[in-house]
């Protein structure tokens, strides 16, 4: 999974055969975009992962809600199971 660190969400979605509507945005705290999770079906066994990211001014939303577009431009930074400590 280090692989895909500097990948976009975009392409590891692809990647993982994952749907954007069944990503989980992350944001802490409230309205900060840091992460996304989602389960990575292209696995040999299927893994709930989180996709971390930089934070920037544009990803703040009060109303917690980001344009699909946005989110899957978004360069990954770090990879975790879900099972792993985020914040």
């Amino acid at each position: 999974m280090n692989q895909w660190i500097g990948l976009t969400i975009g392409q590891i979605l692809q990647q993982c055969d994952a749907d954007f509507p069944d990503v989980q945005l992350l944001d802490e705290p409230p309205g900060k975009l840091r992460a996304v999770e989602f389960t990575c079906r292209a696995e040999q066994r299927p893994q709930r992962v989180i996709l971390e990211i930089n934070y920037h001014s544009s990803l703040f939303s009060s109303e917690r809600r980001w344009p699909q577009d946005l989110v899957k431009a978004q360069k990954v930074v770090k990879v975790h199971y879900s099972r792993d400590t985020l914040f």
